[in-house]
């Protein structure tokens, strides 16, 4: 009965995966996204673009790179690796150069890296029911109750709650290919570490107890890997497993291991999460997200949508709501895994967010930024383990009404026959009977998915080639930023397909402006200021072209831009024009210091956008450092308090002013004429030179990328201070005279010390172990 037991529990998980290859095969079909994985994807470009740039895999330089380089496509660049997930992308982009791609060229059958992300992401999405399985069957779920309930797990419903659920994914929905990077791991990841502290008597030290704590750390940090937020999600959840019972001894041996792969954990990812932790203030907060994601629902909204069944069953009947109700009490009143319930209701708990518990949630270290509506991943996820004791529960009680007829009717030997598969036979009928009630629902979500992907690749190969060809002419121009409209306007109409151009552009490896696929940069936020019918909003933005629609006069689009711009380029319903632009550099004058934390500064900037200061190129200098280096002569320092108050620190009167109200700036002595020449691209470093006029005595080279510490610059040849000047761009001081500028974002060092410090310790911890593993068999 075991044996055919395991084939039946394969047959189940096989038909899930199978069902997933089918349901899902229009992914691998998709011509452009209309969502967040135009996002994902255009991360594995500038990813690609690092290997191809840094002589990947070989060169030493081509590491550091990989995992800290500037994303130039949005929000006037940012160092996004330096804080955002980057292992998938780079695992993408190796297997690709390193296999897909020479083997493509083979067999003469060219694979392009888009379809290749595409396959990645559609594979993993498919086979998630594997992962779960295997977790319930390392955790000692029975066989059949796991199978099914792994393969209930492609199939929760939800109104777009950014769950695990199929929309979170798909072309139709969300395209969060990130979390899926981590949810694929997470159960396995919460397995092994429940198998790891369950087993106190196995050794926590290296080397005794190694093979268990890689399973575990390998897991947790791919869960980390995918998604920082998903991988915090995970630990939290490990928590309620040091009481898997109340003995005092067991509970500190728990704390240990737990503490161990901890430490194993951030020491792995510690290259990117100590940088992280040192230098997030770089990393701004948007007024942009709306405040229930980071506040979340509140216990009210979050227990009338459990009721509901919206967590887990949105348009359909409520049964899988009713198996993880029923196998979370089972749970509770079951010794051995009612941790899986209290890890349940910690996900509950914290899935209210700071709506319910207001500051208290900030105590848990990386919260206060934190998107906190996404603990429905761990409200999803911890309801995963709850199935299979609900379904076995379910069979249980099948067989306690089998045995009661069984008891009640006369025996024959037909009956005895039948009697020991009776009990699986019918508890297979009722799941099935459940099984199309709950996947109806994805099955219809993924028709009209498919359909539209069909529908929108039409439109996408109609004019694709008019599009390409615009592309091709924008690639002869000189290297800056393009705009095609934003959210908020005609852009959100302009499309190629059902994917907005600005959206395509950065697919496509173009820098682009008013697009916010991410809102962590300085510039994000002072991004949105730009107003297209203004011409000195396009030089300081350095945006000199523009793709619009060829619409007829008196409609959007093309007839709100400034005189100045003018079409290169038509190809069929894409226009092209160019707009003069100063380039990447300018010569600033910054005669006043503005002190603030990383939001109190974005109103003052949109100010100063609006006024006559900045018309005359005063940008003063702003730093969010606790104490910051402050140049000579400077006419007026202040002090942000917050969003509308000011201190004026350079006059004897401190009182608190209003930048509304008072006039915060001052006005410089004249506007600056200097000459920008020879403006050249080499990788990540852009080079001029600058003309500077005499009698210039606060004169700051100015360049036009978002400021983070990774960049450096080199005013003739010679390293010099680097500044951030309004609305938040790199400068430097200079004097009078022509000078050569370098600016060069480089990966920052505290990373490549602390990877290769990793790499090092890495390979003596394994040297060792295999050493004394051959020492052994000696």
């Amino acid at each position: 009965m075991d044996k055919y037991k395991k084939y039946l529990a394969l047959i189940i998980v096989g038909s899930a995966i199978i069902l997933n290859l089918i349901l899902y095969r229009a992914e691998t079909q998709i011509k452009g996204d209309p969502n967040d994985n135009s996002f994902q994807y255009s991360l594995v470009n500038r990813t690609n673009w690092v290997w191809e740039n840094y002589g990947c895999p070989w060169k030493l330089e081509c590491l550091p790179n990989l995992v800290d380089h500037n994303v130039t496509y949005w929000a006037e660049g940012y160092a996004l690796p330096f804080y955002y997930s980057h292992l998938p992308q780079i695992a993408i982009v190796a297997s690709y150069n390193l296999i897909v791609e020479p083997v493509s060229r083979l067999v003469a059958m060219p694979y392009s890296l888009y379809a290749y992300y595409n396959l990645t992401k559609y594979l993993l999405l498919a086979f998630f029911p594997l992962p779960v399985f295997l977790a319930f069957v390392v955790v000692g779920f029975p066989l059949i109750p796991s199978a099914i309930a792994a393969f209930f797990a492609s199939h929760f419903s939800t109104d777009g709650l950014y769950g695990i659920d199929p929309p979170s994914f798909l072309w139709r929905g969300w395209g969060l290919t990130s979390q899926l990077y981590a949810i694929f791991f997470m159960p396995l990841g919460l397995a092994f570490t429940y198998r790891a502290l369950i087993n106190v008597k196995t050794p926590s030290r290296w080397p005794e107890g190694t093979p268990g704590m890689v399973l575990v750390s390998v897991f947790l940090i791919l869960t980390t890997a995918g998604h920082l937020g998903i991988g915090i999600i995970s630990l939290l959840s490990t928590l309620p497993m040091i009481f898997l019972d109340l003995n005092k001894t067991n509970i500190i041996k728990r704390i240990k291991k737990l503490f161990l792969i901890t430490i194993i954990l951030l020491f792995i990812l510690s290259y990117w999460i100590i940088p992280i932790l040192l230098y997030d203030k770089y990393h701004i907060i948007s007024f942009w997200d709306p405040i229930w994601k980071f506040d979340s629902y509140g216990w009210y909204e979050v227990v009338r949508q459990f009721l509901n069944g919206e967590i887990f069953d949105y348009l359909r009947p409520p049964i899988i709501t009713g198996f993880i109700t029923l196998g979370f009490f089972v749970l509770i009143l079951n010794n051995q895994y009612s941790v899986f319930a209290y890890i349940f209701i910690l996900m509950m708990l914290l899935y209210f967010g700071r709506t319910t518990w207001g500051g208290l949630i900030d105590l848990i270290p990386g919260m206060k930024d934190f998107h906190l509506h996404r603990f429905i991943v761990g409200v999803h996820i911890a309801s995963l383990f709850l199935l299979p004791s609900a379904l076995d529960y379910l069979f249980s009680f099948v067989k306690k009404i089998i045995n009661f007829i069984y008891s009640k009717l006369p025996k024959s030997n037909d009956f005895r026959i039948l009697y020991p598969w009776s009990t699986p036979i019918i508890s297979l009928i009722i799941i099935s009977i459940f099984t199309p009630l709950i996947v109806s629902q994805t099955v219809k979500y993924n028709t009209l998915n498919h359909r539209w992907i069909g529908e929108a690749n039409s439109a996408y190969r109609y004019d694709e080639k008019n599009f390409l060809d615009l592309l091709d002419h924008l690639k002869t121009k000189p290297p800056a930023r393009t705009y095609a409209g934003r959210p908020g306007n005609w852009g959100n109409d302009f499309r190629l397909g059902s994917s907005q151009i600005y959206m395509l552009l950065s697919v496509y490896g173009f820098d682009m402006s008013q697009f916010l696929p991410e809102t962590w940069s300085m510039m994000s936020e002072n991004d949105q200021n730009f107003d297209e019918r203004v011409p000195r909003d396009y030089d300081l933005l350095n945006i000199r072209y523009i793709i619009s629609p060829n619409l007829p006069a008196g409609q959007a689009g093309n007839q709100g831009f400034p005189n100045s711009a003018k079409m290169i380029k038509k190809s069929g319903p894409f226009e092209l024009y160019e707009i003069p632009t100063g380039g990447w550099f300018d010569v600033v004058e910054s005669p006043m210091f503005v002190r603030s934390n990383k939001t109190n500064f974005l109103n003052l900037v949109y100010l100063w956008h609006r006024g006559w200061p900045r018309t005359w190129k005063m940008h003063p200098l702003i730093s969010i450092e606790k104490n910051p280096v402050i140049p000579r002569g400077m006419q007026k320092q202040i002090k942000m308090v917050d969003e509308v108050s000011y201190i004026e620190e350079s006059a004897q009167n401190t009182s608190l002013k209003n930048i509304f109200s008072d006039f915060p700036f001052v006005f410089p002595e004249s506007t600056v004429s200097a000459t920008i020449s020879n403006e050249k691209i080499n990788r990540q470093t852009y080079s001029a030179q600058v003309s500077v006029p005499e009698n210039c005595r606060n004169c700051f080279i100015m360049f036009k990328m978002s400021y983070h510490p990774n960049w450096s610059v080199k005013v003739d040849g010679q390293s010099v201070e680097k500044y951030a000047v309004f609305p938040y761009y790199v400068a430097a001081k200079t004097t009078p005279g022509t000078h050569s500028v370098e600016v060069t974002h480089k990966p920052h060092p505290l990373k490549v010390f602390l990877l290769y410090s990793e790499i090092i310790v890495i390979s003596i911890f394994l040297a060792k172990y295999l050493l004394k593993k051959l020492k052994s068999k000696k």
